[in-house]
């Protein structure tokens, strides 16, 4: 069932509690919300095995490594399972190999430490044209071992990309799951995102998605 691969973003016009609602309905691996709200998701999703996920730094990967961990130790004390977020677009825009490992790495540990799933998104479209970056990213997170590398925040001038999921899957230990983000408009695009190894797809059209699944 194609709806558990599904991390569900909201519709802009919809209320949370309608968000919430969508999501239950369709029953969707995982759902957004930030500190202020996350019991009243808690609350509304007690009875299903909906994911409650955060994001940091998101969309913009600005902040500084210090910043980024005050706000993982805030969302770890709230009890979030799973926290998108994305790394610092200066360090991939300008190939900063050795600053992106420090930052994944200390991410990856302390969320090993707090049982929390971290997704490293890296902006793949920032490195198009260069494989080289593209593998060495791969071969950072085989190394820091984060619990998914990402593909995009589907909020820069590219998203997901069929052949960057393969890349990664090729590269990509088996126990580091990939997230496909961004353009994923039907089941068609999400099954074949899934059948070149995502594990999760960020889809803000996840209802037509799974509307769209064969019976």
């Amino acid at each position: 069932m194609i709806n558990k691969y599904i991390d569900y973003i909201d519709d802009p016009k919809d209320t949370f509690e309608q968000y919430l609602e969508k999501a239950k309905k369709y029953n969707f691996r995982c759902i957004f919300t930030d500190l202020e709200r996350y019991e009243e998701a808690v609350v509304f999703l007690k009875d299903t095995d909906i994911i409650i996920a955060g994001a940091i730094d998101f969309p913009e990967g600005n902040q500084s490594l210090e910043e980024k961990m005050a706000e993982f130790s805030r969302y770890a004390e709230k009890g979030f399972a799973e926290i998108d977020y994305t790394l610092n677009q200066h360090a991939i825009e300008n190939r900063n190999f050795s600053a992106i490992e420090d930052e994944m790495k200390t991410i990856a540990d302390f969320c090993r430490k707090k049982g929390i799933s971290d997704k490293a998104i890296v902006e793949m479209c920032k490195l198009d044209g260069d494989q080289e970056a593209k593998a060495e990213i791969c071969q950072i997170a085989n190394r820091t071992k984060p619990a998914f590398l990402k593909t995009s925040t589907g909020r820069s001038f590219g998203g997901a990309k069929l052949e960057d999921v393969k890349l990664m899957r090729q590269l990509l230990a088996s126990d580091i799951r990939i997230k496909a983000a961004g353009g994923i408009h039907n089941y068609e695009e999400a099954k074949a995102f899934i059948d070149a190894g995502a594990d999760a797809l960020g889809a803000s059209a996840g209802i037509a998605i799974v509307e769209g699944e064969p019976k």
